[in-house]
C-alpha cells in the first residue's frame, strides 16, 4: 500500500501529460496540490484519458503567482491515468494520498461516471449498484463561454422516481472555465444522482469515488472486514463474545505456520514437521496431520477412547495429471488420504483405464506411483481416481515399533496372519485366551500352542477335568494327582507320551 506522496510534475506549457496511472486491484485516493512559480497567471487542467478525450476534474482554473489550489479528494481506480496541463512554465502540480485494496468487490471504485449536460433535460448521473453503498463525488466543470446553472439531486430510485423533494441544488451558477465540487454523497443499492443544466449550457459532471459491499465491509455494517493482516493486543471473539485470547465458533483453515494455545506447528507445504508441546491443547474435532507427529523424551501419548486405529482409510476422490503408458501420476489433489498400497480405481477420463488390483506403490509429496501401468491413450491433467477401503496390503508390518539399539516391535504381517513380536512376551496375571481353530502360539516354525493341540499333539476334550478330590487327565494313560489344580510344568513332567 503506497501512503504520502505519490507523485509530482511541473509540466511544460502544451498538452496535457501523465501524472499518475492507478495500480492493478487498487483504489488510490489522494488530492492535487498545485503552486505557481510564474509571474504571470496560468490555467490549469486536471482530468483523466477517457480513450482519446480528457474528462475534466477541473477546467481552466486561473492560478496567480505564489498562489496555491488543493483539490477536494480524487478517486482513481486501477489503470485509470490521471493527467495535468497548465498553460504557463514553473507551476507544481504535487500528488498525494494512500492506495488501498480493491481486488474482491463486483464492481470497482474509482472514476465511476461521465455525463456531458446541454440543456434542462435531466439524466441520471450515477446510480450506485445493487448490493453496494458508495460514497461520491461530483465534480461539475462548465466548458461553455458562459455562465451555467446547474442543478443536483438525490432519488431513491432511478430517473423516473426523482421527486421535487429531491434536490441536494438548485439553480447555482458556475462561471466559464471554472468547477463546482460536492463531495461525499452517500448513495444507498439503487439510488441514483441526478443533475442538469440551462438550455445551451455545456456542463460535465464526473462521479467518483469509493464503493462498499458486504464481502469487503459495508460502512452500516456490523461487521469488522480486514483484507490484510490484523494484529490485536486484546482478545478476539469470532462468532462469539471473546472469552479467550482468540475465540473461534465454527471452522477455522490455517496454511501456514501457526502456534495455537501452547502447541508450536512448523508447517512445511502440507506436511506438519515437528510438533513441540509446551502445555496442555484440547481438540474436540478431528486433527489431521499428513506428516510424523514426533513427541518429546520426556513426554507421554495418552488415548483415552477404547482404542487406536491404524492405517485408516476411506473412499476418497482425487485429482491428478495422468498419461496412458506410464505408472506415475502427478499433481495429485487433495493428498490427505494417499497411503501407501490402497486400491485405486480410474471414475474419469474414459479414455484411459488401469488394470482391476492397481494399487499405490510409494508417494512423494504429490507424486504417486502406481503398481500398474495406466491403459488407452493420451494424457489429462484432470484425470480422477477413487481411492477404496482399507486393505490388508495396507495394513502389513502396520503396528508398534519402539526404537532401541534395535527395533523393538509388534507388526502384523500378510505373510501369515498373525502379529509378529520381535521379542518375547511375558504374563504377569491374567490368562492368554485362544478362541478358534485359526489362533495359535508359535515358536520359530513350531506352532506350540492351538486350540485342541500342544505341540501337536491333540487333547481329547479339555487338558485337565477338575472333581472335588482330584485332577483327572483324559488320556489313555490317566494319571491321579492329589491336589486340584496342576500347572503346566506338572502336567508335562507326569504326562508320558
Amino acid at each position: 500500500m503506497a501512503f504520502g506522496l505519490l507523485s509530482s510534475i511541473i509540466p511544460g506549457t502544451g498538452p496535457v501529460v501523465d501524472l499518475y496511472e492507478g495500480p492493478a486491484n487498487k483504489l488510490t485516493v489522494g488530492k492535487i496540490t498545485i503552486g505557481s512559480k510564474n509571474y504571470n497567471p496560468s490555467r490549469i487542467q486536471i482530468g483523466y484519458r477517457d480513450g482519446p478525450n480528457i474528462r475534466y476534474f477541473e477546467y481552466n482554473r486561473y492560478i496567480k503567482y505564489g498562489e496555491v489550489i488543493e483539490t477536494e479528494n480524487l478517486y482513481i481506480g486501477a489503470g485509470q491515468k490521471l493527467v495535468v496541463r497548465s498553460t504557463e512554465s514553473d507551476v507544481n502540480f504535487l500528488f498525494y494520498g494512500l492506495t488501498s485494496n480493491d481486488i474482491i468487490n463486483p464492481v470497482r471504485s474509482g472514476i465511476l461516471q461521465h455525463t456531458l449536460s446541454t440543456g434542462a433535460v435531466k439524466q441520471a448521473l450515477y446510480t450506485a449498484p445493487g448490493g453496494s453503498q458508495s460514497k461520491v463525488t461530483v465534480s461539475i466543470c462548465n466548458l461553455g463561454p458562459d455562465p451555467a446553472t446547474v442543478k443536483l439531486g438525490l432519488s431513491d430510485g432511478g430517473l423516473n422516481d426523482f421527486g421535487s423533494t429531491e434536490y441536494l441544488d438548485f439553480g447555482f451558477q458556475i462561471g466559464p472555465g471554472q468547477t463546482y465540487t460536492r463531495p461525499d454523497i452517500k448513495l444507498g443499492a439503487g439510488q441514483s444522482l441526478i443533475g442538469f443544466s440551462n438550455p445551451g449550457s455545456k456542463v460535465t459532471f464526473l462521479c467518483h469515488g469509493q464503493l462498499f459491499y458486504e464481502v469487503s465491509g459495508l460502512p452500516t455494517s456490523d461487521d469488522f472486514v480486514v483484507l490484510g493482516n490484523s494484529r490485536f493486543d486484546g482478545n478476539l471473539g469470532v462468532g462469539r463474545s471473546a472469552t479467550t485470547k482468540f475465540d473461534v465458533l465454527g471452522d477455522a483453515i490455517i496454511t501456514s505456520s501457526a502456534k495455537i494455545n501452547s502447541v508450536n506447528y512448523n508447517e512445511d507445504i502440507d506436511n506438519v514437521r515437528n510438533i513441540r508441546s509446551i502445555g496442555i491443547s484440547t481438540f474436540t474435532g478431528d486433527l489431521n496431520i499428513n506428516g510424523n507427529l514426533k513427541i518429546n523424551s520426556t513426554s507421554q501419548l495418552t488415548v483415552k477412547s477404547k482404542d487406536i486405529v491404524l492405517g485408516f482409510s476411506s473412499e476418497t476422490v482425487f485429482t491428478a495429471t495422468a498419461g496412458a503408458g506410464s505408472t506415475i501420476i502427478e499433481n495429485c489433489t487433495p493428498t490427505d488420504d494417499l497411503i501407501v498400497g490402497a486400491p485405486l480405481t480410474l471414475t474419469f477420463p474414459a479414455g484411459l483405464n488401469i488394470p482391476s488390483g492397481t494399487k499405490i506403490v510409494s508417494i512423494a509429496s504429490s507424486t504417486v506411483y502406481l503398481s500398474d501401468v495406466i491403459g488407452g491413450s493420451g494424457t489429462y491433467e484432470d484425470a480422477q481416481f477413487l481411492i477404496g477401503d482399507a486393505t490388508d496390503e495396507m495394513a502389513n508390518d502396520g503396528g508398534i515399533v519402539i526404537k532401541g539399539t534395535t527395533d523393538k516391535s509388534i507388526l502384523w504381517q500378510t505373510t501369515t496372519g498373525d502379529f509378529n513380536f520381535s521379542h518375547g512376551a511375558t504374563f504377569h496375571t491374567g490368562r492368554l485366551h485362544i478362541v478358534d481353530s485359526d489362533s495359535k502360539i508359535t515358536i520359530g516354525t513350531t506352532d506350540v500352542i492351538t486350540k485342541d493341540k500342544v505341540l501337536g499333539k491333540s487333547i481329547i476334550n479339555e487338558i485337565v477335568t477338575e472333581t472335588d478330590s482330584e485332577l483327572y487327565i483324559p488320556t489313555a494313560r490317566a494319571v491321579t494327582v492329589r491336589s486340584r489344580k496342576m500347572s503346566s510344568e506338572q502336567y508335562f513332567l507326569t504326562s508320558s507320551w
